[in-house]
């Protein structure tokens, strides 16, 4: 034991004297940042000299660290300056896992996770050379699984643990580790400034922040399981409503995004927080308070609650739908519902055969909301019907507007834009009613989403690399150009904005006989009562292939149109009415048909064969000339 002993307090020694093995001294006039930012005082006065070890990641780890240079040695000064400054603790700076020595980790009143990465409760090499390491074991295993039990059980007889940022990813193939942390990195979707939620103001160690919400630039962390609000009591998260949620690879579906927490392990105590990316922040005074009230609390010195809390905020977040809201505004709105006898009439009207075989299986997006136009719950299920009897493609309705979102919307091999027709159809619907900040994340968030859709449209070089993403297929039924009139390079895309419409019996005929979205119509005109849109200035043959477009002869033209932008009220000037076609978009493709108003055009064999050639079409499976076409 001796011998053990020894080589303990030379570790301590030589890791006071040298601040912590490997790791860099951070800049003079950082560290004097750090220095004016600690509080003078601790909050609350040490029941008894306490002394922490503050571990950062060991040094035959370090190299690989992420956060190597920047947040690991700010970390370790902060901590270091919050002991010395305030008198709280004694700090024990250190890298070495001979600390988690079962006689070692005994004299310390609280630990303090820098950060420290990797899998280092694993003995290295030159740990396993120690006296102290050789009298645990022959071999590694052995030697880490007493290090295992030395920090459970010293946490549990009633030491203290805090953990800051990546620490909570460490040591990934011991379970038990994330349980005692409360949860498991998966992420960090945010690098940028988030809205943050008290949760509960009057928590001793949310002082700090005098019971406010507050806003802060970090790298913002998700978490894993086994990460439960049913284990922890958590203190802060994310404010969805004040966050910027367009940003790729958020993976929790129920928005929760804890990023401070606490929990009692048998009669120990946890303490975690996300927070500790930015060098920036270990010069916050209100982080550094929030710190060093962690410390207290771990230490046993500030008392604190620690029983999971069942209540949690109310934070709204883009997201689908809920269905009993999605039913009731369809019936508000006056959405035609199609009853089982339509959909019968949909499955009997819908092609037994795709005109194009499938190159691979196919995914397509039918998104929009269903209750802003009244043909739109039909035409979701028309989509779904003809790419599932034909076997082209399956069919994903939602209005989720996650899904059309960079890390998301690549799943699909098309996107169906379903009669939207709203203006601004990606902002919450009670915009105009959100305080600035709420509106700041919603329009980053709609950015987002439009920068996708033209990416995945018109494909491009992957960021960073030499790698060519191709574009993929977007369709515009009916109403679709109705909506987002403010974004010139939708309506560019689409091929045209709403201008005007009748409704009444039209007679279209084929001006591309021979293309294959027009195979259906054998080069004849054919007949349908049905809407028809009339497109302003966007509209231009020089970028589109014209496939249909109205034949005068064979109808009456109304004197009068509905609804018409100036100059429109007898249909364009030029009398170029085109009810659907197909372009080149980058190296994608579009395809639009601007019939689909009426509930009947849904079961009509001849509507159904034309839309589903043209999704494939876009999908990419039915070749077909998308070079503009002269009238």
């Amino acid at each position: 034991m001796g011998n053990v002993i020894v080589v303990l307090v030379l570790a301590v020694f030589l890791a006071s004297v040298c601040f912590a093995a490997g790791i860099e001294e951070i800049p003079p006039d950082q560290a004097r940042k750090i220095e004016g930012a600690a509080p003078a005082q601790p909050r609350i006065l040490p029941k008894k000299p306490r002394k922490v070890l503050v571990f950062s990641t060991p040094a035959h780890l370090y190299d690989k660290d992420p956060h190597k240079g920047y947040c690991v040695p700010y970390g370790a000064r902060a901590f270091k300056v919050l002991g010395e400054k305030t008198r709280a603790f004694e700090p024990v700076m250190s890298t070495e896992l001979a600390m988690f020595l079962p006689e070692a980790i005994k004299q310390f009143d609280a630990i303090v996770l820098n950060n420290a990465c990797g899998a280092w409760i694993t003995p290295s090499d030159a740990d396993m050379e120690k006296e102290a390491f050789k009298k645990l074991g022959a071999d590694k295993a052995a030697v880490e699984q007493a290090c295992r039990r030395a920090l459970l059980d010293y946490v549990s007889s009633g030491g203290g643990l805090m953990a800051i940022h990546f620490a909570i990813g460490a040591n990934g193939h011991w379970p038990e580790f994330m349980e005692l942390l409360g949860g498991h990195f998966i992420g960090h979707p945010w690098n940028e400034e988030i809205g943050v939620k008290v949760e509960e103001p009057g928590h001793p160690l949310l002082a700090a922040f005098g019971g406010k919400d507050f806003r802060l630039a970090d790298e913002i962390y998700q978490f894993g399981k086994p990460y439960s609000r049913q284990n922890l009591r958590v203190l802060l998260s994310l404010d969805t409503e004040r966050t910027n949620m367009g940003v790729k690879w958020i993976d929790r579906p129920d928005n929760d995004f804890a990023q401070a927490w606490v929990r009692a392990w048998g009669k120990g105590r946890v303490f975690y927080t996300g927070f500790g990316h930015r060098s920036e922040v270990y010069s916050n005074p209100v982080i550094l308070q929030f710190y060093l009230d962690g410390i207290q609390f771990v230490c046993g010195d500030l008392e604190a609650p620690t029983e999971p809390r069942a209540s949690r905020p109310t934070m709204k977040a883009p997201g689908p739908t809920p269905p009993e809201e999605k039913l009731a505004k369809m019936k508000a709105g006056g959405t035609c519902i199609p009853s089982d006898e339509q959909i019968k009439q949909i499955e009997a009207a819908a092609p037994d055969k795709a005109p194009a075989k499938p190159a691979k299986p196919r995914k397509v997006l039918v998104w929009g909301h269903a209750w802003t136009h009244v043909p739109n719950a039909c035409a979701e299920q028309a989509v779904a019907i003809v790419g599932k009897k034909s076997g082209a493609f399956q069919a994903v309705v939602s209005d989720d507007p996650r899904l059309l979102l960079g890390d998301r919307i690549g799943q699909f091999d098309a996107l169906v834009m379903n009669n939207i027709h709203e203006g601004e159809p990606f902002l919450p619907g009670d915009f105009g009613k959100l305080g600035d900040e709420q509106k700041a994340a919603a329009k980053k968030f709609d950015e987002a989403v439009r920068q996708s859709i033209l990416e995945f449209v018109k494909g491009g070089i992957e960021p960073g690399s030499k790698k060519e993403i191709p574009g993929r297929g977007i369709v515009g039924i009916h109403a679709s150009n109705c909506a987002l009139q403010g974004w010139t390079e939708y309506g560019e895309m689409m091929g045209g904005y709403f201008g005007g419409y009748i409704l009444q019996d039209l007679a279209i005929r084929p001006e591309d006989a021979a293309h294959p979205v027009n195979a259906c119509f054998e080069g004849k005109t054919w007949k349908i009562h049905d809407e028809m849109y009339f497109f302003t200035e966007q509209y231009s043959r020089k970028n589109l292939r014209v496939l249909m477009s109205l034949d005068p002869g064979q109808m009456q033209f109304p004197e009068k149109i509905e609804l018409p932008r100036p100059g429109f009220e007898q249909g364009r000037p030029d009398k170029d009415h085109a009810i659907s076609w197909v372009r080149q978009y980058g190296s994608g493709r579009v395809f639009y048909c601007t019939l689909g108003h009426c509930p009947e055009t849904y079961w009509n064999p001849l509507y159904l064969q034309h839309l589903l050639a043209g999704i494939q079409f876009a999908i990419g499976d039915l070749a077909g000339d998308g070079t503009p076409s002269a009238k």
